[in-house]
C-alpha cells in the first residue's frame, strides 16, 4: 500500500479585503503519496497557488487567513503550527520552487552565499565544507562552470539557470515533498523540457513527492500520477492521470483538454472554453462554471453539486455528469 505523506481536509483559505471576502480555496480535500507526483491544475484564480501558499503557511497576512480545514504531515496538522514551529518544515521537510525564478533571487548576494544560507540553516555546515556543498550541489543540476558561477549575481544568471539554482536549493534540503509552482512558465520549450526531466531525476534518486502546479496539461501527462483539476477555489474533479485524460467527466475538464492545440486538428479553429472564470468576490448559489457550461440546467444554477465517487480514486463535482 502507498504511504501517504501528505493529507489535506475541507482546506479554507479566505482573503478578507475592503470589497468582501474571497474565497480562495473553499473546501479542498487530497492527498499526496509517498514518491509520486500529483498535478493541480486549472486557470488563474482558481486557486491553485493559494492552496500551496496554505500548506507552508505562506498566506499573505492580514488579509488571508486559512479559516478551516486540517493539513497533515507525518501526524502533525501543519494549520495548527505557529510561524516559528512552521520553520521547522519549510525548506527542510518542504520546498516551494516559486513562480517567478527572476524575482526569487536576491539581487544583491552571489547564488553561492544565497544556496548557503539555505544549507546553514538546516544541516549546519560552515567553512570549506560549506563551499564543496555548494558546488556539489550546483554541480546535480548542470550548471556550467561552477567554480566562477559560485560568485556570480542573479542577474548574471539567464532565466533557465535561475531556476535551477531554485532547485538546487531544494536539493541542499533534500525536503519529502516539493511544491513546483508553474516553475517553467518563463521558459522556452528547450529550457522547459530540461527543467522538467532534471525534476522527475530528482524524484527518482531521492523518493521525493511532488505537487506540480501548473496551467499545461501536457506537463500533466507527462510526469504526473495523480491530478486534481480546481475552479473557483474548488476541486471540480480529482483522478489519476490515464483515467483523467481519457474518461473525464467534468465539462471544465473537457474544456481544458479540447483546448490543447494537436497537429492533427491543425486545420481547425482552436477550440476555446467561453466567457471568463467567476468573481470570486461574487459567487453564485449554484456551480461556478454554469454561466460557460454547455451541459447546464436550472438545477446547475441554483444548488452546488456534492462530490461524488464515479471510481474508487475518481471523484467528481457536477450535476450533470452522467451524461457527459
Amino acid at each position: 500500500m502507498e504511504e501517504k505523506i501528505l493529507e489535506i481536509k475541507d482546506l479554507k483559505t479566505y482573503f478578507f479585503t475592503n470589497a468582501g471576502v474571497i474565497r480562495a480555496v473553499d473546501g479542498v480535500s487530497f492527498s499526496l503519496h509517498k514518491g509520486k507526483t500529483l498535478g493541480i491544475v486549472g486557470e488563474s484564480g482558481s486557486g491553485k497557488s493559494v492552496t500551496a501558499l496554505s500548506i507552508l503557511g505562506l498566506v499573505p497576512r492580514p488579509a488571508g487567513e486559512i479559516v478551516g480545514g486540517e493539513i497533515w504531515y507525518r501526524g502533525e496538522d501543519l494549520v495548527k503550527k505557529s510561524n516559528r514551529e512552521m520553520r521547522n518544515f519549510r525548506g527542510k521537510k518542504i520546498f516551494m520552487i516559486p513562480q517567478d525564478p527572476m524575482t526569487s533571487l536576491n539581487p544583491v548576494f552571489s547564488i553561492g552565499d544565497q544556496i548557503g544560507e539555505a544549507i546553514k540553516q538546516h544541516q549546519g555546515i560552515k567553512g570549506d565544507g560549506l563551499k564543496s556543498k555548494i558546488i556539489e550541489m550546483l554541480k546535480l543540476v548542470r550548471i556550467a562552470m561552477i567554480e566562477k558561477r559560485v560568485n556570480s549575481y542573479p542577474h548574471q544568471f539567464s532565466g533557465g539557470m535561475k531556476q535551477r539554482v531554485m532547485i538546487s536549493m531544494a536539493l541542499s534540503c533534500q525536503p519529502e515533498i516539493l511544491i513546483a509552482d508553474e516553475p517553467t512558465t518563463a521558459l522556452d520549450v528547450t529550457i522547459q523540457a530540461q527543467i522538467l526531466k532534471l525534476m522527475m531525476e530528482i524524484r527518482q534518486k531521492y523518493n521525493s513527492s511532488i505537487i506540480f502546479i501548473t496551467h499545461d496539461l501536457g506537463i500533466i501527462a507527462k510526469i504526473c500520477n495523480d491530478v486534481v483539476v480546481m475552479y473557483a477555489g474548488r476541486i471540480v474533479e480529482k483522478a489519476d492521470v490515464v483515467t483523467l485524460f481519457k474518461r473525464h467527466r467534468h465539462p471544465y475538464t473537457k474544456g481544458l483538454i479540447n483546448s490543447i492545440p494537436l497537429l492533427s486538428r491543425r486545420k481547425e479553429r482552436l477550440l476555446t472554453i467561453k466567457g471568463q472564470p467567476p468573481n470570486l468576490l461574487d459567487l453564485p448559489d449554484g456551480c461556478p462554471f454554469e454561466p460557460r457550461c454547455d451541459y447546464a440546467d436550472k438545477k446547475c444554477a441554483d444548488h452546488y453539486p456534492p462530490t461524488e465517487l464515479v471510481t474508487d480514486h475518481h471523484t467528481i463535482c457536477c450535476w450533470r455528469w452522467r451524461e457527459i
